[in-house]
């Protein structure tokens, strides 16, 4: 027998407008202006003027620093905009790695594909991208002075894929990033004080991440590692794939 249920999409919310663009990672809105950070690449950081929420307008586009990268999150404070920098496609990439020792095994590619989760017809261009290897990884500040016209600060380049998601107030950034010697994301906090030379002033990590100070991880790959960390007051409360959160 066939049930009809009436059901509301929304609840005291009224769409206001819409606006056509790509998809976002993350959305700030601060002094009547919106922040997108998309997800795919050539798209990258778009600031929308949303003073008049009918009339939305696009005054800026950052792409990404290079065709391989995307710039999915954003953070604004002030006059100071802080964007990421990470490798597109990362996870398949990262499990792509294993592909040279299963071929090696014997496994034919389709084998391989069924085995790691991807597309046999993928696998060539996975391998590509890993020989070429990837070194953009970080995260870029922008004054943001004139909406318009953002003027890049600084770009930090920190390691493997680069920055996820990040925090930030008026003295630090709190990134979730690789780091050399380190196997999966931990947090790193740097002073951006001066926003055009920021410095990094303090690391955390799970134990086991820190492979370069004799760690040894009781997970596989890189399963456990930081997703990113906010700042609540004097407390920074860190989400951890597979760990929960501290």
């Amino acid at each position: 027998m066939k049930v009809e249920v009436e059901y509301e999409l929304a609840r005291n919310v009224r769409k206001i407008a819409r606006l056509d663009i790509a998809g976002g990672g993350q959305i700030v809105v601060e002094g009547g202006y919106a922040y997108v950070g998309h997800m795919k690449p050539p798209m990258g950081t778009s600031i929308i003027d949303v003073r008049d929420p009918a009339k939305p307008v696009v005054v800026a586009h950052i792409e990404p620093p290079d065709e391989y990268s995307h710039t999915h999150k954003v953070r604004v404070v002030g006059n100071i905009m802080i964007t990421n920098v990470e490798q597109d496609r990362r996870h398949p990439l990262r499990r792509g790695e294993k592909i040279a020792g299963l071929r090696a095994e014997g496994l034919s590619d389709e084998e391989i594909a069924a085995k790691l989760n991807l597309k046999a017809a993928d696998l060539p261009n996975i391998l590509e991208t890993l020989a070429r290897g990837y070194d953009m990884g970080g995260f870029r500040i922008w004054d943001i002075s004139d909406k318009t016209v953002p003027k890049l600060l600084s770009y930090v380049k920190t390691h493997g894929f680069g920055v996820h998601r990040f925090d930030m107030d008026g003295r630090y950034a709190y990134i979730s990033t690789e780091m050399e010697g380190y196997v999966g994301n931990i947090l790193v906090t740097y002073d951006i004080s001066d926003p055009s030379n920021p410095t990094d002033v303090s690391r955390w990590h799970m134990d086991g991440q820190h492979l370069a100070g004799g760690e040894v991880p009781t997970w596989d790959g890189y399963g456990v590692r930081l997703h990113h960390a906010m700042r609540c007051g004097d407390e920074l409360w860190a989400a951890v794939w597979h760990a929960g959160f501290r």
